[in-house]
Protein backbone atom coordinates (compact mmCIF):
# COMPACT_ATOMS: atom_id res chain seq x y z
CA UNK A 1 0.00 0.00 0.00
CA UNK A 2 2.98 2.48 1.11
CA UNK A 3 4.60 1.62 -2.03
CA UNK A 4 1.47 2.10 -4.35
CA UNK A 5 0.76 5.71 -2.36
CA UNK A 6 4.89 6.36 -2.88
CA UNK A 7 4.15 5.73 -6.81
CA UNK A 8 0.82 7.70 -6.76
CA UNK A 9 2.20 11.16 -5.46
CA UNK A 10 5.17 11.04 -7.73
CA UNK A 11 2.94 10.72 -10.63
CA UNK A 12 0.86 13.41 -9.11
CA UNK A 13 3.63 15.58 -8.75
CA UNK A 14 5.01 14.85 -12.16
CA UNK A 15 1.71 16.13 -13.63
CA UNK A 16 1.63 18.87 -11.04
CA UNK A 17 5.01 20.01 -12.37
CA UNK A 18 3.83 19.57 -16.00
CA UNK A 19 0.56 21.52 -14.74
CA UNK A 20 2.30 24.66 -13.61
CA UNK A 21 4.83 24.60 -16.70
CA UNK A 22 2.79 24.83 -19.06
CA UNK A 23 0.39 27.48 -16.89
CA UNK A 24 3.23 29.59 -16.35
CA UNK A 25 4.36 29.63 -20.17
CA UNK A 26 1.12 30.51 -21.22
CA UNK A 27 0.29 33.52 -18.65
CA UNK A 28 3.88 35.03 -19.02
CA UNK A 29 4.01 34.36 -23.11
CA UNK A 30 0.22 35.45 -23.48
CA UNK A 31 -1.25 35.05 -27.28
CA UNK A 32 -2.04 38.79 -28.52
CA UNK A 33 -3.07 41.35 -31.45
CA UNK A 34 -4.15 44.36 -32.22
CA UNK A 35 -5.18 46.97 -34.83
CA UNK A 36 -6.76 49.72 -35.20
CA UNK A 37 -6.16 53.63 -36.64
CA UNK A 38 -2.77 55.40 -36.17
CA UNK A 39 -2.19 58.67 -37.13
CA UNK A 40 1.26 61.01 -36.60
CA UNK A 41 2.77 64.19 -36.50
CA UNK A 42 6.37 64.30 -36.59
CA UNK A 43 9.26 66.83 -37.01
CA UNK A 44 9.07 67.57 -40.71
CA UNK A 45 7.91 69.52 -43.49
CA UNK A 46 4.51 68.56 -44.90
CA UNK A 47 5.44 65.87 -47.53
CA UNK A 48 7.66 63.97 -44.69
CA UNK A 49 10.89 62.93 -46.81
CA UNK A 50 11.60 60.42 -44.07
CA UNK A 51 8.73 58.19 -45.59
CA UNK A 52 10.63 57.92 -49.08
CA UNK A 53 13.89 57.47 -47.61
CA UNK A 54 15.31 60.68 -47.16
CA UNK A 55 16.56 62.60 -44.32
CA UNK A 56 14.31 65.31 -41.98
CA UNK A 57 14.11 68.25 -42.97
CA UNK A 58 15.00 70.10 -39.88
CA UNK A 59 18.57 69.41 -38.11
CA UNK A 60 18.23 65.93 -39.57
CA UNK A 61 16.18 64.77 -36.58
CA UNK A 62 12.47 63.09 -36.76
CA UNK A 63 10.56 63.74 -33.56
CA UNK A 64 7.27 62.04 -33.36
CA UNK A 65 3.84 61.76 -31.53
CA UNK A 66 2.29 58.60 -32.57
CA UNK A 67 -1.60 57.52 -31.69
CA UNK A 68 -2.51 54.09 -31.87
CA UNK A 69 -6.42 54.06 -31.50
CA UNK A 70 -7.05 49.54 -30.53
CA UNK A 71 -10.34 49.21 -32.06
CA UNK A 72 -10.06 45.60 -31.74
CA UNK A 73 -7.53 43.92 -29.82
CA UNK A 74 -6.79 40.90 -27.18
CA UNK A 75 -4.18 39.61 -24.41
CA UNK A 76 -4.50 36.11 -23.71
CA UNK A 77 -8.47 36.29 -22.66
CA UNK A 78 -8.48 40.31 -21.91
CA UNK A 79 -10.17 42.44 -24.67
CA UNK A 80 -8.33 45.55 -25.29
CA UNK A 81 -11.01 47.04 -27.94
CA UNK A 82 -11.46 50.49 -27.41
CA UNK A 83 -8.16 51.44 -26.37
CA UNK A 84 -5.84 54.11 -26.87
CA UNK A 85 -1.84 54.36 -26.54
CA UNK A 86 0.39 57.28 -27.60
CA UNK A 87 4.33 56.85 -27.77
CA UNK A 88 6.49 60.08 -28.03
CA UNK A 89 9.93 59.56 -28.95
CA UNK A 90 13.24 61.12 -31.23
CA UNK A 91 13.51 58.39 -33.98
CA UNK A 92 16.86 59.89 -34.98
CA UNK A 93 18.33 59.83 -31.26
CA UNK A 94 21.37 58.41 -30.49
CA UNK A 95 21.64 54.91 -28.43
CA UNK A 96 23.37 57.16 -25.82
CA UNK A 97 20.53 59.66 -25.97
CA UNK A 98 17.64 58.24 -26.76
CA UNK A 99 13.93 58.10 -24.86
CA UNK A 100 10.20 57.40 -25.47
CA UNK A 101 7.27 58.33 -23.29
CA UNK A 102 3.94 56.16 -23.34
CA UNK A 103 0.65 57.67 -22.42
CA UNK A 104 -1.71 55.01 -21.95
CA UNK A 105 -5.51 56.33 -21.32
CA UNK A 106 -6.50 56.32 -17.35
CA UNK A 107 -9.63 54.37 -18.01
CA UNK A 108 -7.79 51.29 -18.94
CA UNK A 109 -8.54 48.48 -16.26
CA UNK A 110 -5.66 47.41 -14.13
CA UNK A 111 -4.80 44.41 -16.67
CA UNK A 112 -5.25 46.26 -19.61
CA UNK A 113 -2.33 48.51 -18.63
CA UNK A 114 -0.41 45.95 -18.18
CA UNK A 115 -0.89 44.13 -21.66
CA UNK A 116 -1.22 47.53 -23.26
CA UNK A 117 2.55 48.49 -21.42
CA UNK A 118 4.01 45.07 -22.67
CA UNK A 119 3.01 45.21 -26.58
CA UNK A 120 4.14 48.74 -26.98
CA UNK A 121 7.22 48.66 -24.77
CA UNK A 122 8.23 44.92 -25.62
CA UNK A 123 7.31 44.93 -28.93
CA UNK A 124 5.63 47.85 -31.20
CA UNK A 125 8.17 50.34 -29.79
CA UNK A 126 11.22 47.92 -29.13
CA UNK A 127 13.26 48.60 -32.08
CA UNK A 128 14.38 51.75 -30.40
CA UNK A 129 15.89 50.29 -27.73
CA UNK A 130 15.49 52.56 -25.16
CA UNK A 131 17.02 51.78 -21.43
CA UNK A 132 14.43 51.55 -18.78
CA UNK A 133 15.54 54.66 -17.18
CA UNK A 134 14.62 56.86 -19.99
CA UNK A 135 11.18 55.02 -20.06
CA UNK A 136 8.32 57.42 -18.92
CA UNK A 137 5.26 55.36 -18.74
CA UNK A 138 1.86 58.27 -17.30
CA UNK A 139 -1.56 57.18 -17.38
CA UNK A 140 -3.72 60.04 -17.89
CA UNK A 141 -6.86 61.13 -19.78
CA UNK A 142 -6.59 60.86 -23.26
CA UNK A 143 -8.76 62.81 -25.84
CA UNK A 144 -9.76 61.57 -29.49
CA UNK A 145 -11.62 63.37 -31.98
CA UNK A 146 -11.74 61.83 -35.64
CA UNK A 147 -13.44 63.27 -38.19
CA UNK A 148 -13.35 62.24 -42.49
CA UNK A 149 -11.04 65.34 -42.92
CA UNK A 150 -9.21 66.04 -39.22
CA UNK A 151 -7.78 63.58 -36.42
CA UNK A 152 -6.93 65.34 -32.85
CA UNK A 153 -5.62 63.48 -29.58
CA UNK A 154 -5.09 65.80 -26.84
CA UNK A 155 -3.24 64.56 -23.16
CA UNK A 156 -4.44 67.67 -20.89
CA UNK A 157 -0.88 69.23 -19.67
CA UNK A 158 1.09 67.37 -21.91
CA UNK A 159 0.52 67.02 -25.71
CA UNK A 160 -2.08 68.14 -28.17
CA UNK A 161 -1.76 66.79 -31.70
CA UNK A 162 -4.10 68.19 -34.57
CA UNK A 163 -3.68 67.92 -38.03
CA UNK A 164 -6.30 68.43 -41.32
CA UNK A 165 -5.29 66.37 -44.13
CA UNK A 166 -4.48 67.56 -47.62
CA UNK A 167 -7.18 67.76 -50.29
CA UNK A 168 -6.28 65.52 -53.37
CA UNK A 169 -6.60 67.53 -56.63
CA UNK A 170 -7.48 64.64 -58.83
CA UNK A 171 -9.95 62.96 -56.64
CA UNK A 172 -11.32 65.41 -54.21
CA UNK A 173 -13.14 63.23 -52.15
CA UNK A 174 -9.83 61.63 -51.12
CA UNK A 175 -6.73 63.34 -49.22
CA UNK A 176 -3.20 63.48 -50.71
CA UNK A 177 -1.76 60.28 -50.55
CA UNK A 178 1.03 58.04 -50.55
CA UNK A 179 0.71 54.47 -51.88
CA UNK A 180 3.69 51.74 -51.27
CA UNK A 181 5.21 53.75 -48.68
CA UNK A 182 9.08 53.38 -48.58
CA UNK A 183 9.64 53.39 -44.90
CA UNK A 184 11.38 50.69 -42.54
CA UNK A 185 9.82 51.02 -39.74
CA UNK A 186 6.23 48.92 -38.85
CA UNK A 187 6.72 48.38 -43.00
CA UNK A 188 5.10 45.46 -42.56
CA UNK A 189 2.38 46.29 -39.66
CA UNK A 190 1.31 49.36 -41.40
CA UNK A 191 -1.08 49.50 -44.53
CA UNK A 192 0.80 50.52 -47.53
CA UNK A 193 -1.53 53.80 -48.04
CA UNK A 194 -0.83 56.76 -45.85
CA UNK A 195 -3.21 59.48 -45.47
CA UNK A 196 -0.97 62.63 -45.69
CA UNK A 197 -1.62 65.76 -43.64
CA UNK A 198 -0.64 68.53 -41.93
CA UNK A 199 -0.68 69.86 -37.93
CA UNK A 200 -2.70 72.84 -37.13
CA UNK A 201 -1.39 72.82 -33.43
CA UNK A 202 1.45 69.67 -32.72
CA UNK A 203 2.95 70.77 -29.29
CA UNK A 204 4.41 68.65 -26.61
CA UNK A 205 6.27 68.72 -22.89
CA UNK A 206 7.36 66.17 -20.24
CA UNK A 207 10.06 67.14 -18.72
CA UNK A 208 13.34 68.11 -20.16
CA UNK A 209 11.07 67.34 -23.49
CA UNK A 210 9.59 69.83 -25.75
CA UNK A 211 8.40 71.16 -28.83
CA UNK A 212 6.48 73.35 -31.07
CA UNK A 213 5.31 71.92 -34.51
CA UNK A 214 2.48 73.32 -35.60
CA UNK A 215 1.89 73.81 -39.40
CA UNK A 216 4.30 70.58 -39.97
CA UNK A 217 3.85 67.05 -41.50
CA UNK A 218 1.33 64.62 -40.27
CA UNK A 219 -0.26 61.10 -41.70
CA UNK A 220 -2.57 58.55 -40.75
CA UNK A 221 -2.80 54.91 -41.56
CA UNK A 222 -4.36 51.26 -40.60
CA UNK A 223 -2.13 49.53 -38.33
CA UNK A 224 -2.14 44.97 -37.35
CA UNK A 225 0.32 44.21 -35.07
CA UNK A 226 0.19 40.41 -33.63
CA UNK A 227 2.50 37.48 -32.01
CA UNK A 228 0.48 34.76 -33.17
Amino acid sequence: MLKKMKYGLSGLTLFMMVFWGISNSVFANPQWSIEGEYFEGCTCNPGCPCLFGSEPTHNKTCKIAGVFRVLKGTYGQFSLDGQTVIGVTDLTATADRNWIVFYIDEKASAVQKNALLDIFQNHVFNFAKVPQERITVRYLPIRIESTEWRRKAEVPGKLILDFEFLHGAGDTSKPTQIVNKNFSIWSKEFDLTLNMGRTTTHRFTEDKQEWNYDGRSGFATTFQFTNN
